[in-house]
């Protein structure tokens, strides 16, 4: 370990002892605040956001970060375009779609690593009906809810996946739901739809609710190998790219935040990592810390971009029938002049 990560490392530590100051008394501090919309809350994609006033980074660079939830990435991002919040945590190819429809949008830095923590859970009661994922044909499946600009990220890889396996995104109903626990488990326990395609904890929760079963797990070598672009960024911080002209120094700091956040969670264990988090349920806790621990490569290890992943999004893109201008540079809209990138 080279010296300039040692000292970060060491500095990010610091960081982690902070006392976790009362919201409001931030505020009084006259901080300035950076907004920022993410999906959730406690969707385990996006987890690095919500460990930043954690830690007490936001703090200890002189703002205040404030998070609010919505029930999927494009609503939050398009909340953020409307001028409601300064940034956006979002699925990277949802960008893509939006930049085709005339808005400048940009991926500022990336959160997702290399391990995709995704699965299709099916209802428990119909779990010995539906043994493949061929059989979910002419089947309800809930997925995060998008809007009439873009699908969300999970409803395109939804249908990526059950392509890959031999089942047209046609023959099922796609039933939109909130990105949250208590929206996949009603919609599961609810009997509301057949399965649901979602990310950890949500997972792992509606096992153990004995709400479902997992059909299909993303998280391992058969899926990964038949799925395309699955390299590709997942989840990134977005704004538009109005806002990042008109305040360099904001888009600076958010990108420091998320850079020290990831350097932070890839130096500690799954349980200091959700110690941070104050969750009260035990049960709840022993997920999250499980969720982590089966998938150490959840996210960037240093918040930069590879322009090999980013190349890989065009593959994804493709392989969900998603209609694009033959001349869109997907590099265009990455802003590499923060966060840096990497082959």
């Amino acid at each position: 370990m080279n010296s300039s990560r040692r000292s970060a490392l060491k500095a990010m530590a610091v960081l982690a002892t902070l006392p976790c100051l009362p919201r409001a008394w931030a505020a009084e501090l006259g901080q300035p605040v950076i907004r920022i919309n993410i999906p959730g809350p406690r969707t385990l994609a996006f987890m690095p956001i919500e460990l930043i006033p954690a830690l007490g980074i936001d703090r200890a660079l002189g703002v205040h970060l404030s998070i609010r939830y919505f029930p999927s990435g494009v609503r939050s991002f398009e909340d953020a375009l409307a001028g409601n919040a300064d940034f956006a945590a979002v699925g990277f190819a949802v960008l893509p779609v939006l930049a085709s429809k005339g808005q400048a949008v940009l991926a500022l830095a990336p959160i997702s690593g290399k391990t995709p923590p995704y699965a299709i859970v099916v209802r428990k009661d119909l779990a010995g009906k539906i043994r493949k994922v061929g059989d979910l044909k002419g089947r309800s499946i809930g997925v995060s809810a998008g809007s009439v600009a873009s699908k969300t990220y999970l409803n395109m890889l939804g249908e990526v996946v059950l392509s890959s396996y031999g089942v047209r995104p046609s023959e099922v109903r796609w039933v939109p739901n909130a990105q949250n626990i208590d929206a996949v488990f009603g919609a599961l326990a609810g009997q509301a739809v057949d399965a649901v395609f979602c990310e950890e904890p949500f997972v792992s929760e509606l096992v153990r609710r004995g709400a479902g079963r997992i059909l299909l797990d993303l998280n391992t070598p058969a899926a990964l190998a038949r799925i395309p672009g699955l390299a590709h960024p997942r989840s990134v911080v977005a704004a538009s790219a109005e806002s990042v002209k008109e305040n360099p120094q904001r888009t600076e700091l958010m990108v420091q935040m998320v850079q020290r956040v990831l350097v932070w969670i890839h130096s500690a264990t799954p349980e200091a990592i959700i110690s941070k988090l104050g969750v009260a349920d035990e049960n709840e806790r022993r997920e999250l810390i499980a969720a982590l621990g089966r998938a150490p490569g959840m996210f960037s290890s240093d918040g930069r971009f590879s322009r090999k992943q980013v190349g890989e999004t065009v593959n994804f893109l493709r392989a969900a029938n998603e209609p694009l201008p033959a001349d869109l540079d997907v590099h265009s809209l990455v802003s590499y002049r923060w966060s840096g990138n990497k082959p």
